[in-house]
This record gives C-alpha cells, structure tokens and sequence, in this order.
C-alpha cells in the first residue's frame, strides 16, 4: 500500500447486531484468515433495548445462539457465556428447567460476545455513503465506504472488497401515524416510559397497537409496572393467535429449508410466507396469551374495566395534540370511524427492510432488481450484480421472499454467517488465482 492509500479491508460490515455478529464469529472461525471492521451508529452494543422487559421470554431455544446450530464446540456459545459468569451460574440456568431464557440476558450475553470484538467494532458511527471504485481495466474493482463518527463530526473512508449490511430492520410506522412525544413505536417503549411516565402510580391511558408477540409484551409490562392505568388495545382481526411453533411447522427452520425454499417459484414461496405467518411474524407465545386472558378477565370480574381490547380496528391516524395522544380507527366490521383519546400511543407494528437500500444509491445502476422493491439475491445472500461489478454486498435480514423465514429470525443466523463467509472466502480464492 502506497503512502495516503486507504487501507483495503476484506469485509466491512454495517450494522453489528445480532446477524453481523455471527459473522464477526464466522469470520474468526474461518481456516482463511481475512481482516474485517464494523460499523454501528449505536453508542456500544444494544440489542432492542426498548423492549427490555423484566420477565419477557426469548420465543426461540437458547440452542439458537450466535452459534450452536453450527458449531456447538465454539466458546460463543449460551452455555459457556453462562459458564463463565461465575460459579454456579449455569447450573442455576440448567435448573431452570427452560429452553427459554429471558430477553434480559439473552441481551447480556449478546454483550458478552460482542466485547470480544470491540477491536474490530467502530461504535457511534454512521454510514453516509457507498460508492463504487473503478478498476483499471474497467469496471468496479472495490467499493469505498464513507462513515461518520457521531461523536465528534470527524468523517472517514476505507475501501473493501465485500460489504455485509445487517442494520436489523426498521420501525414499521403506519399510514396516517405522526411520531412525537405521545406517540411512539414499541421498540421505544422503555425510554419513553421512563422519561414520559415516571408516576407509576398514576392513572394513565396507554393505546396499543398491534396483536403480535411485541404487543403483548408491552401490555405485560404496562400492567405490571402502573397498575392503575387503562390499557386500550387495538388488533385488526378478532384476536390475538398464538405462535405456531408446533413440530412439523417448525421445519420451515431446518437448515435445509433455505436451500429448498430457494429452489421454487416465486408464487410459491409467497404462498408458504403467507399460509404459515404464524410461524414468523404475527404469533403471541402460548403460554403469554392465557396471562393476558386473565389480565382482562380479573379486571372485567371485579369490575374496574380498566382494560379494553377494540376488535377489527385498522390505526388511519395518530397524533400528538397538547400533552394527549389521539388515535383515528376505521372499524373493518362496520365501515365507521372512531378516534381515541389517551396518554400515549404504543405502535407495536413491526419492522421492515425497505430496499433499494438508501446507502447503496451510489451503485445502485450495478445491482440488479428482482422488482421494483426487491434486489435480486443470490443463494449465498450476495445481491446480484452487473457484469464487471466484483465487489460483493452481502444482505442479512432481507431475503424472506427467496429465503424463508428464518431470515428475519435468530433461528438459521449462525448458519447464514457461516454461508457467507464461505462464498467470500471463496470468491476470494477465485482471485488470487
């Protein structure tokens, strides 16, 4: 490297959550040894930290780590996470008699691993840009990364060969809904509470939205926390299903599935997606419905009708008027509107993965589209790219519709790390020939 040259890196990652994590793990795990830095606009590592609540369970086996499905020797594993907080830890885990521990530690031992990467690991940096480099005979050779340090203004550039974005996925907002100070989406929760509601005591007004397992954790958490609150909740079907998490379905997590999710059309797959939803997306743990039953059961018993469940409600509007919160309804069963007066509004709505990807639109015109909301992803998770386009720019979290759903689950991630690593290291070999 030439005096001023920017260093070149064989991978530089955005993002460095979960999935980017698996690949950091991946990557220290390769036989070929390829040097590798991440990129996060979190201050240090924080895995929804908004939904932090005491008691909430993980959905999945612990078994479904950053790494045991792939390799159960690894020392990233949950069990020896545990072994090393001290003694007696991991027999007071396996005491427990669960596969599911809470989301509180699950977090800590993300931390955990995390740190052993921290070297690796630019924090509170954001990405402004990515443009292509061209090669000398043509074509794009590399692809050069422009970030920010948050901190302090100062801007920065490195070259790589392979990019890797996993930025988890965004707060899903809907039509008709203003953030502001009353209204706010779940993955917030926590920091509003605390800053917005710090009379627990109080009789507050909380206006859910949304059915799933996120739903019902905020609900959880409200009634345990202000007890003498009303909780409005809001679903756009009659009521709140379970996960399907029963054993044949759960083969759509199998690390084959992938394989031959990929193989079929795309009509197909979108059939699959949506015949099996519960499995992925809009499913409430089996055992968190019926407290939740009970919750309104009790309520409704003693006669405080404190808690509501409005059916068939689609959210059109939402807004921040004058210390309140007011919330527009279109009723799916009766055609009429309605509005909601409370506290605060709690979008529990979910998250999506909007592609074309703002940072990629500096090389966008080399990436191919499979339609106009879709990039055209490879088996190994690799956009597909125009010809003389050599570097690689690898997604995790955006690829359900040719994948399946464990690509937006914990399930299949060390697995999809481990693939990727293999197509870099590969293509790697390819040209050093």
């Amino acid at each position: 490297m030439l005096p001023g040259e920017l260093e070149i890196h064989d991978v530089v990652g955005i993002g460095f959550g979960p999935s980017n994590l698996a690949a950091a793990i991946a990557l220290e795990e390769c036989d070929q040894p390829l040097d590798a830095v991440f990129l996060d606009r979190k201050p240090g590592f924080a895995w929804h930290p908004g939904l932090m609540f005491p008691g909430a369970e993980m959905q999945v086996s612990f078994t479904k780590d950053l790494i045991t499905m792939r390799n159960p020797r690894s020392r990233y594993t949950f069990l020896n996470y545990l072994s090393e907080q001290g003694p007696g830890r991991l027999g007071k885990f396996i005491n427990l008699r669960t596969f599911y521990p809470t989301r509180v530690e699950f977090n800590d031992y993300y931390a955990w691993a995390a740190a052993q990467f921290d070297k690796q690991v630019r924090w509170n940096t954001e990405v402004l840009d990515v443009t292509p480099v061209p090669a000398e005979g043509g074509g794009t050779e590399l692809l050069r990364v422009v970030s920010r340090d948050r901190s302090t203004g100062e801007t920065c550039s490195m070259l790589t060969r392979n990019l890797l974005i996993a930025p988890g996925g965004t707060p899903n907002v809907p039509d008709g809904a203003e953030l502001g100070e009353r209204v706010f989406h779940a993955s917030e929760t926590r920091e509003r509470l605390a800053r917005s509601f710090d009379d627990r005591s109080a009789p507050h007004h909380f206006n859910i939205v949304g059915s799933g397992q996120t739903s019902a954790d905020v609900f959880m958490h409200v009634r345990r926390t202000y007890p003498n609150a009303r909780i409005t909740t809001n679903i756009r079907g009659f009521a709140m299903r379970p996960e399907d998490d029963t054993h044949f379905v759960n083969e759509l997590f199998l690390p084959e599935f992938p394989d031959w999710f990929y193989r079929q059309d795309s009509e197909f797959r979108q059939k699959i997606i949506d015949d099996y939803g519960l499995a992925a997306h809009t499913g409430v743990s089996y055992d968190v419905i019926p407290q939740i039953y009970r919750e309104y059961y009790e309520d409704q018993s003693a006669g405080i009708d404190s808690l509501a469940l409005h059916r068939f409600t689609e959210l059109v509007g939402a807004r921040s008027d004058d210390g309140r919160a007011v919330a527009t309804y279109f009723h799916l069963d009766s055609g009429e509107t309605s509005q909601v007066e409370s506290d605060a509004v709690v979008l529990a709505t979910g998250y999506r993965y909007p592609m074309p990807i703002p940072a990629l639109a500096a090389v966008d015109e080399h990436l191919r589209m499979e339609t106009p909301q879709r990039y055209a992803i490879r088996r190994d998770y690799a956009i597909e790219s125009a010809e003389g386009f050599m570097p690689r720019i690898y997604l995790q979290g955006y690829a359900e519709a040719t994948h399946g759903f464990s690509e937006v689950l914990l399930s299949l991630m060390p697995l999809r790390a481990a693939e990727i690593v293999q197509s870099i290291t590969e293509n790697a070999s390819v040209e050093s020939r």
